[in-house]
């Protein structure tokens, strides 16, 4: 809780560091820190010479992402797919009992007493050993890169040399162990099954053939000979169909011209019959007739002659056309018995062609196992010969880029840096204890003074001038005055604040935003509606020097929003030095221009009637101070009161 302290009335804490006062500190004390910083190298050197020197090597390989065949089909993938997990699981393996006991056996690190510091049994020594190379390896992946560095330390640079790259060599050995072991282990898998694939295909190929021979089912030139019988009894029913139609049409119009002529001589070209020559012959006999009727009479022996030639002919080529009308009757009972037949034939072939595609179906099932089985028997036999090929080719994804040297300088314990934190520390410590003894002096001397510290200052303005108005530039200017006594307490307080920053030079405004205060004259409403200049609203103090601004008539207040007011009061910060705000008695109901100048301050000036603030007046402080972010002031009603601040 806050409290009121007379002795250090109007004191702030100054929070800023005194660059001047620390030199002026380190020049007087600059043996102790010269002592102190000599101290802790000479303790830094000591510690590098009772320390035991560490070397470290390091080995660097590069581990391929690409993919490596020598086949189309790898048994064993070489590459890593640019996958970083699996890049930084080769750093896990780099790092396992496979490699580093490789590494401890072909090395005897069971006998060496750097890793081996207790005798035991070969098998806890050999552990011992494992569990102390892997103490001493770090493996680490090149930020961005597929490179890994193999760093090994030790007490001798040749040893940590030696050790890093013999850990390369026998992870190499390891992957190129590993993959063939792999490709060896799955050669004699398949190589396991293909006797059984075998014998699964000659037993489906066997029930292809029983199946064929059972259901008479014959292939020729690729095509079932039943549908090669189909194919053709069709392309002859086709055939015999138009034969049919072709002799019946013939029939018809032969039959039609015997009805109209008697003949069939317009419906049959000369060369199909002998009717060619019995036209000439007919066509002769009427020329003749013709030419023996100009010069002889009806009568004449020659007419009557050749009247009868003209008449057999007619009678022979009628007989010609009867018989060819029965010839092609002939042909057409000929052509429709074929047709017959031809239909009879493929209504039977299709009732076999139904039972076959039943047939055909079991087939290409069969057919349908047997290739399966077929295509994983090949697959087999060509996995089986790549393998069997395999097994002495090893694809070599990590390739050695640096091998380790015995390094010169030791890693451990770092000379330079540990003599270089010695003089840091000790230069610290130095400061430190040359801080302190001006402190301890401090103290001493302010132990002698008997007379304690009191304000200069007996008048009120004065006092809260130091402590507020000047003091919060950075926050605005901001000084709120209130009280929980009478309203014109804290009127005459913030009268008295501002007289007393204007005889400090300072620019100063007082804002009378208390609720008791006339508002007949404009203010800051009028002048946040531009509905008055602030050379007509703002009054001059009967001394002529504070400047005072009231709120405004309360219709103009009314219309002016938070953040008119807020534009308003930022401006008239800008304007002035200090801003002193009154907003009078602190338990009444405040206008909205006091409730936004109480958001904008930082200070805030209590008018109290005691010499120190009762309980309900500590509650009012702790409430104004905000959790801190706002100092608070206290100071006795009127002007005899001396100047207190709550801490």
């Amino acid at each position: 809780m806050a409290t009121l302290s007379g002795t250090e009335a109007g004191r702030q804490i100054d929070s800023s560091v005194d660059l001047h006062g620390l030199m002026d500190t380190i020049v007087r004390r600059r043996w102790t820190i010269l002592a102190s910083v000599v101290v802790f190298t000479a303790l830094a050197y000591a510690a590098l010479s009772v320390v035991s020197p560490r070397y470290s090597a390091t080995a660097r390989i590069f581990i391929d992402p690409r993919p490596q065949r020598t086949v189309d089909n790898e048994v064993v993938q070489q590459g890593t797919n640019a996958d970083m997990a699996l890049i930084d699981s080769q750093i896990e393996l780099i790092q396992s009992e496979a490699v580093l006991g490789r590494v401890v056996k072909d090395n005897d690190l069971a006998a060496d007493p750097e890793f081996v510091t207790e005798p035991e049994d070969s098998r806890g020594a050999s552990e011992m050993a494992l569990a102390g190379l892997a103490k001493a390896t770090t493996v680490a992946r090149a930020e961005n890169t597929y490179v890994l560095e193999i760093d090994v330390t030790t007490k001798e640079a040749a040893k940590s040399a030696r050790l890093a790259n013999a850990i390369v060599a026998a992870y190499v050995a390891d992957r190129a162990a590993s993959a063939t072991n792999v490709t060896r282990d799955i050669s004699s898998a398949i190589h396991g099954q293909l006797a059984e694939l075998q014998k699964q295909l000659h037993d489906a190929e066997e029930k292809v053939e029983t199946f064929k021979r059972e259901h008479n089912i014959t292939q020729a030139e690729g095509q079932l000979l039943g549908d090669r019988t189909l194919t053709d009894l069709a392309n002859r029913q086709a055939q015999a169909a138009a034969r049919v139609n072709e002799t019946r049409a013939r029939l018809q119009v032969m039959q039609e011209a015997m009805k109209a002529r008697g003949s069939v001589g317009s419906a049959v070209s000369d060369t199909d019959s002998s009717l060619g020559a019995l036209r000439i012959r007919l066509a002769e006999a009427r020329q003749r007739l013709a030419e023996l009727q100009q010069s002889l009479g009806p009568r004449h022996p020659r007419i009557v002659a050749t009247q009868e030639e003209v008449t057999q002919a007619e009678r022979a080529i009628r007989a010609e056309g009867e018989r060819l009308v029965a010839a092609a009757q002939d042909d057409y009972e000929t052509a429709a018995g074929a047709l017959d037949k031809v239909n009879a034939d493929l209504k039977q072939a299709t009732e076999a062609s139904f039972s076959t595609n039943q047939d055909m179906i079991r087939l290409r099932q069969l057919e349908r196992e047997a290739q399966s089985v077929k295509v994983v028997y090949e697959s087999f036999l060509l996995r089986a010969k790549e393998t069997a090929q395999q097994e002495s080719i090893t694809a070599n994804t990590a390739r050695v880029i640096a091998e380790a040297s015995a390094p010169t300088l030791p890693s451990f314990p770092p000379r330079k840096p540990m003599l270089a934190a010695g003089a840091v520390f000790g230069l610290f410590v130095g400061l430190l204890l040359a801080i302190l003894q001006d402190f301890a002096k401090g103290l001493l001397t302010a132990r002698r003074k008997t007379a304690p510290v009191v304000l200069a200052h007996t008048a009120v303005a004065d006092a809260v001038a130091d402590a507020g108005a000047g003091a919060d530039t950075e926050a605005g200017g901001l000084a709120l005055v209130t009280t929980l006594g009478p309203a014109g307490a804290a009127r005459q307080a913030a009268l008295e604040l501002a007289t007393g920053a204007v005889s400090r030079g300072r620019s100063v405004i007082v804002l009378d935003l208390a609720q008791d205060v006339s508002a007949d004259s404009p203010g800051l409403a009028e002048i946040a509606l531009g509905e008055s200049s602030a050379y007509d609203a703002v009054r001059i103090s009967p001394d002529g020097e504070v400047h005072i601004l009231g709120a405004g008539r309360p219709s103009a207040v009314e219309k002016v929003s938070r953040t008119m007011f807020k534009a308003v009061l930022d401006v008239i910060c800008a304007e002035y030095d200090d801003v002193v705000v009154n907003v009078g008695e602190l338990d009444v109901e405040h206008s909205l221009p006091a409730l936004v100048a109480a958001d904008m301050t930082r200070h805030a000036v209590l008018v109290v009637n005691g010499q120190r603030a009762d309980p309900s007046e500590k509650r009012v402080v702790e409430a104004l101070s905000h959790n801190g972010e706002v100092s608070v002031s206290l100071v006795k009603a009127r002007m005899e009161a001396e100047l207190g601040k709550v801490a």
